[in-house]
């Protein structure tokens, strides 16, 4: 029926402009295409609407992998891509208690808000734009998890389930955050393609269909002049799926996206869902004629973290001027400064304290061996074995020099100081085989006599 419907609504517009004159609407036609393609961020952006083509590529929101920890590892292999912080209800942003915000942290990162009172929300995008500098702030409307959607005052559910009630309440929440924001300052939605309550994917719902997210995508234009919508490419199941299983049992319909940037050419679009590399990522923006506004990775980067390194080449053709790239080195030592300056600028704290923000940085750049011969399993190992021997009440040595011990013992020289480029998204040389099996399921281009076990000891003896 959706599709009845909009092929419809194409055919309507089409005889409105054939019965117009045929060179007055083909110049007119090809001025919109041309402006469409401009709002889209294809070829740099658009400064009237304050776009930059740093959404091209947007790094997904996740909820405790965003870190800022992360976000400044991510900016030392990407100087173009959008990053997103956590998911933050807007009572801990408006009362300065989310971990996840950070103070002027540049530009081209996104705060993503959550909740359902408009007046919350828009004193925390107030903070959020006035106190800590972020140059986007975005409304969640697409997560799906019970601890969100399934709470007992309806009042207080938000995530996919303001999308209930065909986006009346999404529209006044990011009406009032618009009203927060200065000139300039952006308000973005992230949404599904609709919302269900069959887990099967069998029966008809209406909440769950092409008409109803134009319905929703209009209301929350109009109401709150919103021009760009981040949408994941599947409908939300609320009750009987978590989210996990959300990513995978409703299929991902692409077509309907695509869709959209025809229905609103006044507004931009990035597509979320199921985009595993930078190579699909850069053909779905050229798909169309370059329709999408972006594209949004996430669980790629979290996985591999090198990734991040390819994408200023491969979706904003920038090779850094012939720089030389970066290297895990590289990116180990500016992210062991930062940490140093992170826990330098937090309040006193005790030993403890201290080891448990530490392996949250260390947790950071686990994605850094995936692929390669040492492989997560291993350095997460010798990351424990490392926090079991220092962060002592007497170990005054600063955490960047552990990491650096610790990273350098266990990654092979070749890895370490290999420049990031053309990274391989299934990695080069992962092992899939458990410990058990893997003296009979070797890597064959592994050495044995320098292989997991032999980086395991080189660890023991030299690191720690």
């Amino acid at each position: 029926r959706r599709w009845r419907v909009r092929d419809a609504a194409r055919a309507d517009r089409g005889a409105m402009r054939a019965s117009s004159s045929a060179s007055s609407s083909a110049a007119a036609d090809a001025a919109a295409d041309a402006a469409s393609r401009a709002r889209r961020g294809g070829g740099g952006g658009d400064a009237t609407h304050g776009w930059d083509d740093g959404s091209r590529l947007a790094v997904a929101p996740g909820l405790d992998v965003t870190t800022v920890g992360f976000r400044a590892m991510a900016r030392s292999l990407t100087s173009h891509a959008r990053l997103w912080t956590e998911m933050a209800h807007h009572d801990a942003v408006e009362r300065y208690k989310s971990n996840t915000m950070m103070r002027f942290e540049g530009g081209r990162v996104t705060a993503q808000l959550g909740g359902s009172d408009p007046s919350g929300l828009a004193r925390a995008t107030a903070v959020l734009v006035d106190d800590y500098g972020y140059d986007e702030v975005n409304l969640n409307c697409g997560c799906p998890s019970d601890r969100v959607c399934g709470k007992a005052d309806d009042d207080k559910t938000f995530g996919a389930a303001l999308m209930l009630d065909g986006g009346a309440r999404a529209a006044e929440c990011a009406r009032r955050m618009a009203e927060a924001c200065d000139v300039g300052k952006q308000v973005t939605v992230k949404h599904r393609l609709g919302v269900r309550f069959d887990k099967t994917m069998t029966k008809i719902e209406d909440t769950d269909s092409y008409d109803y997210v134009v319905d929703f995508v209009e209301s929350v234009r109009e109401a709150a002049g919103v021009e760009h919508f981040i949408v994941h490419a599947r409908s939300a199941v609320l009750g009987g799926l978590n989210p996990c299983a959300n990513r995978r049992v409703p299929p991902l319909r692409y077509d309907e996206v695509y869709a959209l940037c025809d229905e609103f050419p006044k507004c931009g679009f990035t597509l979320n869902g199921g985009v595993t590399s930078l190579e699909q990522a850069r053909e779905l923006l050229d798909r169309n004629d370059g329709a999408l506004r972006g594209v949004m990775m996430g669980r790629a980067f979290y996985k591999h973290s090198c990734l991040l390194a390819d994408i200023d080449r491969i979706i904003f053709d920038d090779d850094g001027g012939g720089a030389p790239r970066p290297t895990r080195a590289d990116v180990v030592k500016k992210f062991g400064e930062f940490c140093d300056g992170a826990l330098a600028a937090m309040p006193p704290m005790d030993h403890k304290e201290r080891k448990k923000h530490c392996r949250r940085y260390f947790k950071v750049i686990d994605g850094l061996t995936f692929g390669t011969r040492t492989g997560g399993k291993i350095f997460r190992r010798a990351g424990d074995e490392m926090f079991d021997t220092y962060f002592g009440p007497d170990d005054d040595e600063p955490f960047s020099k552990r990491l650096w011990d610790c990273t350098q013992a266990v990654v092979d020289a070749e890895t370490w100081n290999e420049e990031l480029k053309n990274i391989n998204p299934d990695g080069e040389n992962t092992y899939k085989t458990s410990a058990k099996r893997r003296g009979s399921h070797r890597d064959s281009d592994s050495d044995s006599d320098d292989g997991v076990d032999g980086i395991t000891d080189a660890v023991r003896s030299t690191t720690l």
